[in-house]
């Protein structure tokens, strides 16, 4: 099957992002109508859908697809905003749509963007490519918040989820957040070295058994690890405020940043996930 062609959709996503986000005076309703037109797309992307099949999110055959990848937080989020979405488009709903709701609607198109990560580090495993792992961090903290929790849940042992778990809590939400995960997990992240296993063997062939010994045994564990990295982080936001936070002043980032050099599949896939990600966004002097 064809792989899904960004280029394809760039010219209505263009318009459904600016006429969901950027649209001076758009109603909560027309917001909310545009998410949804814009799922379909995810879902096409998901799915990866040729252009001429028809999609639309209550689509029963569509659903059933969504259910063969065994993942709730997909599923919901796509029933979420179908919900919200058919009664935005219905004149037999006539009440006023509230801040919340349309929250609760972003909320669900910001799951989605996570399961193209989630599906995306399942296939690839998290942390194996450092290219990736830092081209991951230029994307809002909101982003990399779901999809690293969902990941966490699923691989708690791998060392790269945790540490990136646990700054991004304090990117997106706090420092208290991240304080408490850690907190709730003293005892076992105590018990995790620092240093992988492959790690240890890549320690050894450089620097000699001996000294490989005092490294691995010196090196701390992930708790005063995580606590470390934590506080050192909160103090350079503290000091300079955060980089970024939404895609808006992320974009500028991403843009010098560039798709990563290679041609391996796991480079082209991300490449892909990650423009696909940004079209349509735009930067805050752009917006101004």
């Amino acid at each position: 099957m064809t792989k899904f062609n960004n280029e394809a959709y760039e010219a209505l996503v263009n318009d459904l992002i600016n006429d969901a986000f950027y649209l001076e005076g758009a109603s909560r309703r027309g917001t909310i109508a545009k998410i949804r037109q814009y799922a379909e797309v995810i879902v096409r992307r998901i799915l990866n859908l040729p252009k001429k099949t028809k999609v639309t999110l209550g689509d029963e055959r569509i659903i059933s697809k969504i259910k063969e990848k065994d993942n709730p937080l997909l599923l919901n989020s796509i029933k979420t905003i179908n919900k919200m979405g058919s009664k935005c488009t219905h004149t037999q709903f006539t009440r006023e749509i509230t801040e919340e709701e349309v929250k609760t609607v972003i909320d669900s198109l910001f799951n989605l963007y996570a399961y193209l990560l989630i599906a995306y580090f399942e296939k690839y495993e998290f942390g194996t490519n450092l290219g990736v792992v830092h081209q991951f961090s230029i994307l809002p903290p909101i982003i990399r918040h779901i999809t690293l929790e969902y990941l966490y849940s699923k691989y708690p042992e791998n060392l790269m989820i945790i540490d990136k778990l646990s700054l991004v809590l304090l990117k997106a939400l706090n420092k208290e957040a991240a304080i408490k995960w850690i907190e709730e997990r003293k005892e076992k992240l105590m018990l995790t070295p620092s240093v992988t296993k492959s790690e240890e063997k890549d320690i050894v062939e450089k620097a000699g058994e001996e000294l490989a010994r005092i490294i691995i045994t010196t090196a701390p564990n992930m708790y005063d690890l995580c606590t470390e990295r934590i506080n050192l982080v909160a103090d350079i936001i503290n000091k300079n405020g955060k980089l970024y936070n939404d895609f808006e002043s992320a974009i500028d980032y991403y843009r010098e940043s560039g798709a990563i050099n290679g041609e391996s599949s796991d480079i082209i896939e991300f490449n892909s996930i990650m423009e696909f990600l940004y079209l349509g966004r735009k930067s805050n002097s752009e917006l101004n």
